[in-house]
C-alpha cells in the first residue's frame, strides 16, 4: 500500500500565496500516482483560520482516497477557533484495506491516555503519526512514549513540526511542504510503501532560479563592501547613509570601477523620517544622500516607512500626506528617471513594551504610504521587500508570511533586501549571513519559485548583511546552486505521443531550474514539417534567452516500420539526434550504429538504452566500444524520466551504471560525454529535481558531462 504523508502546510488566509500552489500541486500528484491513503500530520493553517482548515478538510476528501488527518500547533493559534479545530481531527486508530494508521492528536503537547492504550496494538504492519517531536512534548508523554517505542521497536513513528527530514532509527521527521519554512532542502512530500518500507520524497521544487545571480547586490555598510562588489562582479550596489563619512575621493573611485565591472544598479539608502508633534522631520544628513544620490546618478532610492505611531495614523488621515509630501518635495530635484523602494519594517521589543508600535509592519500599511507617495511623485515608487524583516515580525508573520507578503505586493515590488535570521536568547536577529538558502527561520523556497513563475518582478536582489564574512559566506552559498543544468530530451505536440505546447514545456523548464533545454520531437511525428518545428523552436529560443538555452534536436526511431532512410538528407539546421531502439532486435540501424553516426552531419547522442547491454548483445568489447563512442563525439544519455505518461517508470540501466564502479570506470576512462534527458512528454509532470540530481552525481563521480562536449557544448555555453 502506499501512503502519501503531508505536515507543515501553513495556509495562509490569501488564497493566492505560494502555500496554495503547493496543495494544488500535492494534491494532483497524489492522484496521478494512485496513492492509497493521505495522512496529513498537523499544521494546516498558519493562524488558526477555521474556514481556511475546513475547506482544506474538503479538498483532501473530495480526491475520494482515504484521508487521516491532526491539527498542529498552529492551528490553535486562534483562541476563538481553538476548540473547534481540536476537535477536527481523525480517530487515533484508522484501518485502511486492513492497515492500521494510529493518528495522535497531540496538538497541546501532550499524548491522552486513551491513545497510549491504542497505540499499544500497534505492529511493524502499522503506522503512528503525530505532530510534535518528542522533545515539545510534556515530560510525562516524552516518558512514556519512550518506553512504547522500546516495547515497538518495528512500528514507524512519523513526526512533523520541525520542518526538516531526518530519521533517528524509526522516529521519522517529515519535511514540511511549506516553502516559507522548508528546512535543509526543498518543501516536498513523502510516500511511503508499506511493504517495503522504503519512503520517497517527491519535492515541490523550487531551486535558485538561473537568472537571479543577474539581478545580486550587495548594501554597502563601508568601502570594503564596494570592493566585494567589484571583485565579484555585482551588478547593484546601495549605499547606506554611513556613506556619508566615507572618504569622498575614494569613495568616487570605486564607483566608477564598480560600473566598469558592469554595475547597473545604484541605490542610496536614504535616513529615516519622523512624524511627532504635528511636524515632518528628517536624520541629519537626508539633504545630503539626496546630493549624494544626484552625484553618482543614482537610479534607486530606498526609504524605510515614516516613523510614526500607527495608531496616530489610524487617527489622522492627513498625517500620512504631509510625510508624503515632504518626500515628494525633496525627490522633486531628480530630473531624471528613478525608482523609489518604500522599505517594510518589523516589530520591535520597544513597540511591545510600549504597547503600540510603529508604522508599516503590514503589508497594507505599506501600499498605502507607496500608493500616497506614488500620486505625489513624477518618478516610480514602488515596494523594497524585506524578507527578513516580513519573517521577524511577530505576531504579524503568523498572517502574513513571506510567500503572503508577495502575493499582496505583486508586481508593486521594485528591489529585494535578503538575509537570515537567527535566533539567539529567545530573541530574533537580523541581517545574518545565509549559509543554507533554505534555511532554519527563513527558506527562500518560496521567493524562489515566485520569482521563476514570474509572480513577483525582477528586481535586485541585495544582500543586507551586518555580521562579519556575511557577503562572503552568503554569495559562496548562492554560487554553489550555480550550475549548468542541461535537459536534452523534451517532447512536443510535433512527437505523436504528446500533445504539449512547446512554449509551456519552456515556462516550466524554468521555474525548474533548468540552463539548457533541448527538444527531441520524434521523425515519427515531424515527418515533413522540419522546417516550421525548427523555426517555432528557434522563435522560443530567441524569446527567453535572457533566462533559458533552448536547443533544436530530433528523435530517430530505428523500428522498420518508424526508421526514414532519408533523414540524414534532412538534418540541416538540427543540433544534435537522439537515437533508440538499439537494443530491440527488429532495429534497422541495430550492431551499425558507428557506421549510421558517420552518415549523420550532425552530433548524435544514445537515448535510453543501456549500452553495456548494446555491447553484449551484439560482441562488443566494453572498453574499444565505448573508447571509439567517444572518439567520433557520440554522447549517452541517462534518462531520468519519472511521469505519468510513463506510469512513473524508471530506467533500470541508469540506476545499474551510477552503482557500478566498473562501469563508470570504463566511461570515464573512454572519456564518454554523458547527457540527462527528462524525456517529458507533458509539462505538468515534469519534475525538474530528477535532471538536477542526475547532474550532481555525474559531477561527483568525475564523468565527463555534455556541457564538456566539444561541439555541443559550444552550443550550451554560447
Amino acid at each position: 500500500m502506499k501512503i502519501c504523508l503531508i505536515c507543515d502546510l501553513h495556509l495562509p488566509f490569501d488564497k493566492n500565496a505560494l502555500q496554495f500552489s503547493a496543495l494544488s500541486w500535492a494534491v494532483e500528484d497524489i492522484c496521478k500516482k494512485k496513492t492509497d491513503c493521505i495522512v496529513f500530520a498537523g499544521d494546516v493553517t498558519a493562524d488558526g483560520n477555521l474556514q481556511i482548515y475546513q475547506e482544506f478538510i474538503e479538498q483532501l476528501k473530495n480526491t475520494q482516497i482515504p484521508f487521516v488527518y491532526i491539527p498542529g500547533n498552529s492551528d490553535l493559534r486562534n483562541p476563538d477557533t481553538h476548540g473547534v479545530i481540536k476537535e477536527l481531527c481523525s480517530p487515533c486508530l484508522n484501518v485502511v484495506n486492513d492497515f492500521k494508521i494510529y493518528a495522535i492528536n497531540d496538538c497541546e503537547r501532550r499524548v491522552e491516555n486513551a491513545d497510549f492504550n491504542l497505540i499499544e496494538s500497534a505492529d511493524e504492519h502499522s503506522l503512528v503519526f503525530m505532530h510534535h517531536p518528542l522533545q515539545s512534548l510534556d515530560k510525562t508523554s516524552q516518558q512514556k512514549l519512550l518506553s512504547w517505542k522500546e516495547r515497538h521497536p518495528q512500528t514507524p513513528l512519523f513526526f512533523a513540526h520541525e520542518h526538516r527530514s531526518y530519521q533517528d532509527g524509526l522516529f521519522i521527521s517529515l519535511q514540511c511542504l511549506d516553502p516559507d519554512k522548508a528546512v535543509g532542502e526543498n518543501p516536498c512530500i513523502t510516500y511511503y510503501d508499506t511493504d517495503t518500507k522504503q519512503l520517497r520524497k517527491t519535492y515541490y521544487f523550487c531551486p535558485v532560479p538561473t537568472d537571479i545571480f543577474n539581478w545580486l547586490g550587495v548594501s554597502c555598510y563601508s568601502l570594503s563592501d564596494i570592493e566585494f562588489a567589484i571583485k565579484n562582479k555585482l551588478k547593484c550596489i546601495e549605499l547606506r547613509p554611513n556613506a556619508l563619512k566615507f572618504d569622498f575621493e575614494r569613495l568616487c573611485s570605486l564607483i566608477e570601477k564598480w560600473r566598469a565591472s558592469g554595475g547597473v544598479d545604484l541605490s542610496v539608502h536614504l535616513s529615516e523620517v519622523y512624524y511627532a508633534d504635528g511636524k515632518v522631520y528628517a536624520d541629519n544628513g537626508y539633504e545630503n544622500l539626496i546630493e549624494f544620490a544626484l552625484k553618482f546618478k543614482a537610479n534607486r532610492l530606498t526609504q524605510h516607512v515614516p516613523v510614526v505611531e500607527v495608531d496616530a495614523v489610524n487617527l489622522d488621515n492627513s498625517i500620512l500626506d504631509k510625510i508624503t509630501s515632504f518626500i515628494a518635495q525633496r525627490l522633486s530635484v531628480f530630473d531624471y528617471p528613478l525608482t523609489i523602494g518604500v522599505e517594510n519594517m518589523h516589530m520591535t521589543d520597544a513597540d511591545r513594551k510600549n504597547k503600540s508600535r510603529r508604522f508599516g509592519y503590514t503589508p497594507d500599511e505599506v501600499l498605502a504610504f507607496k500608493n500616497l507617495l506614488s500620486q505625489k511623485c513624477s518618478h516610480r515608487v514602488g515596494v523594497n521587500f524585506d524578507v527578513g524583516h516580513a519573517r521577524n515580525n511577530a505576531p504579524f508573520s503568523q498572517k502574513y508570511q513571506i510567500s503572503t507578503w508577495l502575493s499582496l505586493l505583486g508586481k508593486d515590488v521594485v528591489g529585494y533586501h535578503v538575509h537570515q535570521v537567527k535566533q539567539q536568547d529567545g530573541k530574533f536577529i537580523n541581517h545574518s549571513a545565509i549559509d543554507n538558502v533554505y534555511g532554519h527561520l527563513i527558506s527562500y523556497a518560496g521567493v524562489f519559485r515566485s520569482w521563476a513563475e514570474e509572480k513577483i518582478p525582477h528586481a535586485p536582489f541585495v544582500f543586507e548583511m551586518r555580521t562579519e564574512n556575511a557577503y562572503e559566506i552568503t554569495l559562496s552559498t548562492f554560487e554553489k546552486h550555480k550550475q549548468c543544468i542541461v535537459d536534452l530530451h523534451s517532447h512536443t505536440y510535433y512527437s505523436c505521443c504528446s500533445r504539449d505546447i512547446p512554449e509551456n514545456v519552456v515556462k516550466t523548464a524554468i521555474v525548474n531550474g533548468i540552463s539548457v533545454l533541448g527538444f527531441n520531437d520524434h521523425n515519427t511525428g515531424i515527418l515533413d514539417r522540419h522546417d516550421e518545428y525548427k523555426k517555432e523552436i528557434r522563435a522560443l529560443a530567441k524569446k527567453y534567452e535572457d533566462k533559458i538555452r533552448i536547443l533544436c534536436g530530433i528523435e530517430i526511431a530505428t523500428y522498420p516500420h518508424q526508421f526514414d532512410h532519408s533523414l540524414t538528407e534532412k538534418m540541416d539546421g538540427y543540433d544534435y539526434c537522439l537515437i533508440e531502439h538499439l537494443t530491440e532486435d527488429s532495429s534497422v540501424i541495430g550492431a551499425n550504429l558507428f557506421d549510421y553516426c558517420e552518415k549523420c552531419p550532425i552530433v548524435c547522442g544514445i537515448a535510453h538504452t543501456d549500452l553495456f547491454a548494446y555491447c553484449d548483445k551484439y560482441g562488443y568489447d566494453y572498453k574499444e566500444f565505448f573508447a571509439k563512442m567517444a572518439k567520433k563525439g557520440i554522447f549517452w544519455e541517462m534518462n531520468v524520466s519519472y511521469d505519468s505518461v510513463h506510469k512513473y517508470r524508471e530506467h533500470a540501466y541508469v540506476k545499474n551504471f551510477i552503482q557500478s564502479e566498473d562501469k563508470i570506470k570504463i566511461i570515464k576512462d573512454a572519456g564518454v560525454y554523458i547527457s540527462v534527458g527528462f524525456d517529458g512528454h507533458d509539462h505538468r509532470d515534469y519534475y525538474g529535481f530528477t535532471v538536477w540530481q542526475m547532474t550532481d552525481i555525474l559531477k561527483q563521480k568525475g564523468i565527463k558531462t555534455i556541457n564538456q562536449h566539444p561541439k555541443l557544448g559550444l552550443l550550451i555555453k554560447k
